[in-house]
């Protein structure tokens, strides 16, 4: 998985939402036309390309790396083709030429009506949305309306890129794990994180069913599907480690809206274990994203995998994709999107496919049941 490195490019200032830093620009060549940025694409090779985006991921990040002018090991590196594209059509350009073997170059998320399988049917119906109530409203037909800008409005997507209608409003995710009590970031929840710009615990609305019914419309929301939470029962907050938090409902999930996902798995996760998430990537409504691997198992409290994750999926439920187990909660990743200076628009972020840093995840095992 991580075919497409999609992930968090919030301030550090509101980093407990999505701790990453700001994207940086990268140089970007004079505005080149999409058939000069597939030709450049097509003449470099995969090396290249791999070389590429990983430099410019450790730029973005602050490491130090080398100039394309004093790598050796290949003639054509000294400049590649696409040395001198921006980053928005670098990305378009990759994808347009089918280059997927060194790049993730395939969004893997699905919406709610294209999964099939009724196990992993019935874990997104436990997986909720965290809103801040500002952001809701409940109509006198009732039906609770969202009131948020499409995805595309939101963070100034490029019209082409998928998911680009829907609505984005939720800011963080969690997954029902007793029939009172939700599982999600420590870093989502203003009691463990101090971050301000959240609203209290008591404040914000927890809603199930947040998904999509069919390419074109979302599925209508009833106050039922719609909780508060009455205390934090639990949960830090560290960066370089744990990162959870169980915030208790104020009433109980009837078994009819969301059933609770009691199966933990807290044995140490293996070197490349497919996983998969369940969650709400920018805000958008529910998706699920198979075939991911775990990639780092060198820290006890988290581990590291390529999962297609952004922003809004921090506190997503993260799960065995042989046994369907809860695994871990999704807590930091990559930069999100990056610019198009040629459009004027940003896109979907892409990474080699050993490069970057990948997905952080909190072990389940770190989560103190109560």
């Amino acid at each position: 998985m991580k075919k497409a490195i999609f992930q968090w490019s919030i301030q550090l200032s509101i980093a407990v939402l999505t701790p990453q830093l700001l994207v940086a620009s990268f140089p970007a060549s004079a505005q080149s036309p999409d058939s000069d940025a597939r030709k450049a694409v097509k003449e470099s090779s995969d090396e290249q390309l791999h070389r590429e985006f990983q430099r410019r991921f450790e730029q973005r990040s602050g490491a130090t790396q080398l100039p394309p002018s004093a790598e050796k090991s290949d003639v054509r590196a000294i400049e590649p083709p696409i040395y001198k594209l921006d980053d928005g059509a670098i990305v378009k350009a990759t994808r347009e030429e089918g280059r997927t073997r060194v790049v993730y170059g395939t969004d893997d998320r699905k919406d709610w009506y294209e999964i099939k399988d009724a196990g992993i049917l019935t874990l997104a119906k436990a997986s909720v949305a965290l809103f801040n109530p500002a952001d809701l409203q409940s109509d006198s037909d009732g039906v609770v309306r969202l009131k948020s800008r499409s995805l595309k409005d939101t963070k100034s997507l490029c019209p082409d890129e998928k998911f680009v209608s829907q609505p984005a409003g939720a800011f963080c995710s969690a997954t029902l794990v007793a029939p009172d009590l939700v599982l999600t970031a420590g870093h989502c929840v203003r009691e463990i994180s101090g971050n301000g710009l959240l609203p209290a615990i008591a404040s914000t609305r927890f809603v199930f069913g947040y998904h999509m019914r069919d390419e074109s419309s979302y599925a209508p929301i009833t106050p039922a599907q719609v909780f508060t939470a009455k205390q934090v029962v639990g949960g830090t907050m560290n960066r370089k480690a744990d990162d959870w938090a169980l915030v208790r409902l104020s009433k109980p999930v009837p078994s009819t809206i969301a059933e609770p996902v009691s199966n933990w798995d807290p044995t140490p996760v293996k070197q490349d274990q497919k996983v998969f998430v369940i969650g709400y990537p920018s805000g958008i409504p529910l998706k699920y994203a198979p075939d991911a691997v775990v990639r780092d198992i060198s820290d006890p409290s988290f581990f590291v995998a390529n999962l297609d994750v952004f922003s809004g999926n921090s506190g997503s439920g993260v799960y065995d994709q042989n046994s369907n187990r809860l695994i871990g909660v999704l807590v930091r990743g990559e930069t999100d999107y990056v610019p198009d200076q040629a459009t004027g628009c940003d896109r979907v972020n892409v990474c080699p496919t050993s490069g970057c840093r990948g997905e952080d995840v909190t072990r389940i095992s770190a989560v103190h049941k109560p």
